[in-house]
């Protein structure tokens, strides 16, 4: 008898080990604060991973750069250092150019409707190819998060393009963004995400472009200085699922798919969810004295014009692929 439970006591510690040894435990990271609609998927994410799961793979989530800035992210998911996270395309074309489209002229001015349309269509699938031949497994589709604009500004309104000569303004780190704000006659300056609010409230920038109302709103970034928007939908921005491969390939395929069937059912409440935000910011905005001009349609019109004659110049300084948005246009003129 002794012998029996000596045995049974053994064979429970064993199996006790061998399925702690199973369990998985993956990192996302993120650098948006806590509350924004990117930290607010992830969360999402993780606890749905953990309960299709039953509680063999866990996901702790990092908030507002805990683990790595944004662009470290990309890196660390591509050699392995980190297994997740949700990555905005404007950042991601640092590693791959062609993510830069919906800030190219092409796209200058588009609507949410039209900008749905290429993300829900062959390009979406597209992308997520080129990401994994550098590493990057996109186990689902991105979300739209909100149309950028051209300028956020301290203390000058901006009512027409040529108000923003000489302006000082901090650009996300893409070179076509870059490129943009220059031939509209900003000084775009570099400045990571962190930094942003105190180079405002010292006078060393003149606002930000190329960002959202939702950067906004979420930053509480009226509080360093923030006053005026000149909304042109300037391009668009969107959030996809990341995933190192080298993570990816240690999980079984139906963990694989718990993976891509949990961002199946995240991915519908994040859209509908920054969609929500967008239709609230306004209020926020004014509540908190930030006043918002929408640019007159026709200057818009212009504005795309003018920089379609550099677009080419763009994607060729860029690396971005011709043939890529060829495609891309296609697709908005309804020809794809």
């Amino acid at each position: 008898m002794k012998d029996f439970i000596k045995t049974t006591a053994l064979a429970a510690l064993f199996a006790g080990a061998a399925t702690a040894a199973l369990a998985i435990e993956l990192r996302l990271s993120v650098e948006t604060p806590p509350g924004h609609v990117r930290n607010l998927a992830a969360e999402r994410w993780a606890e749905a991973i953990e309960e299709a799961s039953g509680g063999d793979i866990t996901v702790e989530v990092f908030p507002a750069a805990q683990l790595y800035k944004s662009a470290d992210a990309i890196r660390a998911l591509a050699s392995g250092a980190l297994d997740m996270s949700i990555q905005a395309n404007v950042t991601m074309s640092q590693f791959e150019p062609n993510l830069s489209f919906s800030t190219l002229p092409v796209f200058f001015g588009r609507s949410a409707e039209e900008a749905d349309k290429i993300l829900s269509s062959e390009i979406g699938e597209e992308l997520g190819a080129m990401l994994a031949k550098k590493g990057i497994n996109v186990p689902g589709p991105a979300f739209l998060f909100a149309p950028s604009h051209s300028a956020f500004t301290v203390d000058k309104p901006i009512n027409s393009y040529a108000d923003m000569a000489g302006l000082k303004l901090a650009t996300p780190p893409s070179p076509v963004l870059v490129t943009l704000m220059k031939s509209m006659g900003a000084a775009p300056q570099a400045a990571r995400r962190s930094e942003i609010p105190l180079m405002l409230s010292q006078g060393q920038l003149d606002g930000l472009a190329a960002v959202t109302e939702l950067t906004i709103t979420g930053g509480k970034l009226w509080e360093p200085g923030i006053k005026h928007i000149y909304a042109d939908n300037s391009g668009w921005g969107f959030y996809m699922p990341v995933v190192s491969q080298r993570s990816m390939d240690k999980l079984t395929d139906a963990q694989q798919a718990i993976i891509r069937d949990t961002w199946a059912e995240v991915v519908v409440w994040a859209g509908d969810h920054a969609h929500q935000e967008l239709m609230e910011a306004r209020s926020v905005l004014a509540d908190n004295g930030v006043t918002v001009v929408d640019a007159d349609p026709a200057d818009v019109a212009a504005q795309r014009e003018a920089m379609m004659a550099v677009q080419d110049q763009i994607i060729e300084d860029s690396g971005v692929d011709p043939d890529f948005i060829a495609r891309v246009s296609a697709a908005l003129d309804g020809n794809m």
